[in-house]
């Protein structure tokens, strides 16, 4: 059996965070600070959409909901998690909720490893 690829990435890709912290300006705030934090608010509410679109047969929903998690996840540079993302969003545009439902359970544990390496990050 092949290895899934996911699990072999680093949690986050360090270009994105070097590039998200060349945004701000010389003496301010480490803007990547504000960005992940952002990130780590907004996920756990997008999640529980996900569950409850699932919950509720709607494919379209979890597509969509899917999309926006994977959008969110490769621009803070969570690299692990933006492909769970995807394919949670392949597999209901496929009409596969049983799918997504398998590799949204995945999804929690990539990103409580993702939370968990944020929050050491940008202690």
């Amino acid at each position: 059996m092949v290895p899934d690829l996911s699990t072999q990435l680093s949690v986050l890709d360090p270009a994105v965070m070097s590039a998200i912290r060349s945004l701000g300006a010389p003496g301010e705030d480490d803007i990547f600070v504000e960005v992940a934090r952002l990130f780590l608010e907004d996920v756990p509410a997008h999640v529980s959409a996900l569950s409850a679109a699932i919950a509720a047969g709607n494919t379209l929903s979890v597509a969509e909901i899917a999309h926006s998690l994977k959008g969110n996840a490769l621009e803070i540079g969570a690299v692990r998690m933006a492909p769970v993302c995807a394919a949670i969003e392949n597999a209901a545009r496929a009409g596969s909720l049983e799918d997504a439902a398998t590799r949204a359970a995945n999804l929690e544990r990539e990103f409580a490893i993702t939370r968990e390496t944020l929050q050491q990050v940008i202690r």
